[in-house]
């Protein structure tokens, strides 16, 4: 009996020991741990697949938003156009003028509405740490799309 309680009792000082000197190293634990994670992140962003695929994207992007921009401005100018032709009062307009109005009108507003999804993205990406690096000089930082999409 006196030796199964030593035996307890030695158990339960041993426990505390280790859980005492796990505590005292927890600090140094958790600053390696997030020096791993640091130093994985580094290797994934700067990975030349990676960026690579991130140089590409953010010129890709910055084209298909120039495109879009001018598809814009193209279904505006069809538009204005298609209204010109008419008469002044809409009143006056047949069926088939205020379909073809109603058509071009959704045209332009789903370009806006692209256009502004593009630009999103991008901005977006572009404040991001990880992919904003893989910016360059020629690219801007910001797209304001204001400047475009309400005219």
């Amino acid at each position: 009996m006196k030796i199964t309680l030593i035996v307890i009792v030695g158990l339960i000082v041993l426990v505390g020991v280790g859980f005492g000197i796990r505590m005292l190293f927890f600090p140094v634990n958790t600053l390696q741990k997030e020096i791993e994670i640091a130093y994985d992140a580094q290797d994934i962003v700067l990975d030349a697949d990676n960026a690579i695929y991130n140089y590409e994207w953010f010129k890709q992007r910055y084209e298909d938003i120039e495109a879009t921009k001018k598809k814009l401005n193209n279904a505006r100018n069809a538009h204005s156009q298609f209204l010109s032709m008419l008469p002044s009062q809409r009143i006056e307009w047949g069926w088939e003028d205020k379909d073809e109005d109603g058509r071009l009108r959704a045209i332009v507003l789903g370009l806006q509405n692209h256009l502004e999804q593009l630009i999103a993205d991008y901005n977006a990406r572009a404040k991001m740490a990880t992919r904003n690096i893989f910016e360059n000089s020629v690219l801007p930082d910001y797209i304001d799309a204001l400047t475009f999409i309400r005219q």
